[in-house]
């Protein structure tokens, strides 16, 4: 049964500002650290493929202040044709302070063209493929 890519990350103090919390654009690195663990199985790091951003919305729902560890859950909400539609939560504790949506598309590193998903990056992807009506 599918279930969420779970990495759990340090808080860092250099991610906090003035007001003492965890930085917004430290909440995008978070983010990218969970997407990492899940396209590490698939090869897609490094070679003649990799993952491009085409969207990413994040939801910032409460703060997060250092020293602390968060937890970041990963998973697909729709696997396409050419992309990927991701959906993750940090969680401090069992609060969710922040939500992220991204889609993903796979590009042929020299032509910088999309390419379709092979069936073993599908095979990989299921793990943690969690469908849901609102998969943007």
């Amino acid at each position: 049964m599918p279930a969420p890519l779970v990495t759990e990350q340090k808080l860092r103090f250099c991610d906090t500002d003035m007001l003492g919390h965890v930085n917004n654009a430290a909440y995008a690195e978070l983010f990218e650290a969970g997407r990492v663990e899940m396209l590490a199985p698939l090869g897609l790091l490094r070679g003649p493929h990799a993952v491009v951003i085409a969207r990413l919305e994040i939801d910032f729902l409460r703060e997060m202040n250092w020293p602390g560890e968060v937890r970041v859950e990963t998973e697909i909400a729709r696997i396409g044709t050419k992309s990927m539609h991701v959906r993750q939560r940090l969680l401090v504790g069992e609060d969710v302070t922040g939500r992220a949506r991204s889609v993903l598309a796979v590009i042929d590193v020299e032509t910088r063209r999309a390419v379709p998903l092979t069936d073993a990056w599908r095979e990989v992807l299921a793990r943690w493929h969690i469908p849901d009506d609102n998969a943007a």
